[in-house]
């Protein structure tokens, strides 16, 4: 097996959470269904993960008129 073999247990931790520093991607294919999942292994996916949960909830409460910009 290569370092990045995406289908090597050792890789996932609790079965959805993927983690290989060797490999270079931070978007791979989940291990099972349909969809993408990050690589915690690089700092830039935690940099996804905030614009993920972050954009919502300022546009939410933009429109909210929480925020008023």
């Amino acid at each position: 097996m290569n370092d990045f073999d995406r289908n090597n247990y050792k890789y996932w931790k609790w079965g959805m959470f993927y983690k290989n520093p060797n490999d270079p991607s931070v978007w791979v294919p989940k291990r099972t269904g349909m969809g993408w999942t990050l690589n915690f292994a690089h700092a830039l996916a935690y940099v996804y993960l905030a614009l993920i949960i972050i954009a919502p909830l300022v546009f939410t409460l933009y429109k909210t008129g929480v925020f008023k910009f």
